[in-house]
């Protein structure tokens, strides 16, 4: 007679079924591109096909064959924000059911193996950027998916073929997610270690050869693609907050690294203090526990970890969490490895506690099914523009610097984009004197307008209000049109 599932896996299922159905919620919002959307989206439309395969344009990266099956979506099923979105939500699902066989061949213990799903299916983080056109969801699944493979192909049971498979599949993924080397750097730290303590020297040699091919493959990639955007000022500055500090003696550099961890672990452990130090309890228990039991199923995950931190300190690579996105789900492991072990080694009031802990941690994430049927917007900037046109009202529009990749994505390559067109768009550049512009007589407009977007933070906020503020020393503000992160406003 079979035994019915036990409510702890029903409840994972649950989890399982929610996180996708808010995935597929969220791509089927169709909600406007957010700058750094607009941006790759403009390199999309822009480029061909072999220009993905060298250093992109307006300060973005991606890697190239993402952006191959990304642009050949649009070519498929027009471009618009469903074709765009479409590899990172398959990308996000992925991850969801990559992560969920995992926590199953970790064998957690049956009565929390519903938490570690709940937290990464409910994660209004993961939600947002499981649907957003950047890689971060595809990168997630990626690193999973080469876990997974890993594990069920041990060293132990490795034949030729899998000598074979492992150059093609961590060559080809290399190109599809950079965080792959990463991961791949844990999938050889896995072998090594495995054919090390059977003693087959043979495929040690053997498995370095695969590493070889690894090497090179990264080494084309970067000196290609990668090394360009390293060395680029800009990007160095907006990043420095995010590279691990090296300065440890000073007060600061510890500032610096506790707002790191945070970024990273508060989207999968908890936005509250008691689940934020509840969740970095567990996931140290859990590292120290899986080393004893699993060595190689540590290295899997650790070994990741620590090489993005290596090469953060480098300045290599950015630990800002939606860069660092794949990150969180091995963080996730292993604190729900941790409560597992905690759960089996105590008695029934430990466990009492440990499950109210768990409920305590996982409670926050659960507003996330309140999103279900209603906007996901984040800068709607497509409303403003329709809502501009309906007033009828002639004059220039003056964009604002951060709302142009946006208005030229929308009003150019669109396939809806005859909605979106203004009839005399003006772009504001970064040192652009907005009242002189206003006062020179060629322009001196009976009316205009100055559109905004990105209004997400208190910068693009300020700035908003100190050019609201220059255009009524010129002209008096007749008329508003605000949304949420995006707002038009009329001057006459």
């Amino acid at each position: 007679m079979k035994r019915s599932p036990a409510f702890s896996t029903l409840a994972a299922l649950f989890f399982l079924a929610a996180g996708t159905i808010l995935r597929c919620w969220y791509y089927l919002d169709a909600r406007s591109l957010f700058l750094d959307e607009a941006n790759l989206a403009l390199n999309i439309s822009e480029l061909p096909y072999h220009g993905f395969f060298a250093p992109l344009g307006y300060d973005q990266y991606a890697p190239p064959l993402f952006l191959v099956c990304s642009k050949g979506t649009t070519w498929l099923l027009g471009n618009h924000e469903w074709a765009l979105r479409l590899w990172p939500l398959v990308g996000g699902i992925a991850m969801l059911l990559t992560f969920y066989h995992l926590t199953r061949k970790l064998q957690l213990a049956p009565a929390i193996c519903w938490f570690p799903i709940a937290m990464l299916a409910l994660s209004p983080f993961l939600l947002r950027f499981g649907t957003e056109f950047k890689q971060y969801s595809t990168d997630s699944a990626l690193a999973l998916l080469l876990i997974a493979l890993a594990l069920q192909l041990p060293p132990e049971k490795t034949t030729f073929r899998h000598f074979l498979l492992w150059p093609i599949a961590g060559g080809i993924s290399l190109w599809f997610s950079m965080p792959a080397a990463f991961v791949l750097a844990g999938v050889g730290a896995y072998y090594l270690y495995g054919f090390i303590r059977l003693k087959n020297g043979k495929a040690v040699l053997a498995f370095c050869s695969v590493g070889i091919v690894w090497l090179l493959s990264f080494a084309v990639f970067y000196f290609s693609i990668l090394k360009a955007g390293t060395q680029r000022e800009v990007l160095l500055n907006y990043h420095a907050a995010y590279f691990f500090p090296l300065r440890l003696w000073e007060a600061e550099a510890w500032k610096q690294l506790g707002n790191i961890l945070n970024g990273l672990l508060s989207p999968v452990l908890g936005f509250t203090a008691i689940g934020l130090a509840t969740g970095s309890g567990l996931l140290a228990w859990g590292a120290y526990r899986l080393g004893k039991n699993n060595t190689g199923a540590l290295l899997l995950a650790a070994v990741p970890i620590v090489a993005s931190f290596a090469a953060s300190a480098f300045q290599l690579f950015s630990l800002i969490p939606r860069v660092s996105l794949f990150l969180m789900p091995l963080f996730l492991l292993l604190a729900a490895y941790g409560a597992s072990e905690v759960w089996l080694r105590s008695n029934f009031y430990l466990r009492v506690g440990l499950f109210a802990l768990l409920v305590l941690e996982a409670a926050p994430f659960a507003n996330s099914l309140g999103k279900l049927g209603h906007s996901t917007e984040i800068e709607d900037i497509k409303e403003v523009l329709i809502a501009i046109k309906e007033t009828e009202l002639d004059g220039p529009a003056y964009i604002d610097t951060e709302a142009v990749p946006a208005y030229r994505y929308y009003s150019r390559w669109h396939t809806g984009r005859q909605k979106y067109q203004l009839p005399d768009p003006v772009y504001l550049q970064w040192n652009t004197n907005l009242e002189t512009l206003l006062r020179e007589p060629p322009n001196q407009p009976h009316g205009f307008w100055l559109v905004f977007s990105h209004l997400v933070s208190d910068g693009p906020r300020i700035k908003m209000r100190r050019l609201r503020n220059t255009a009524a020393a010129v002209a008096g503000e007749k008329k508003k049109i605000e949304r949420t992160g995006a707002a038009a406003y009329w001057f006459q």
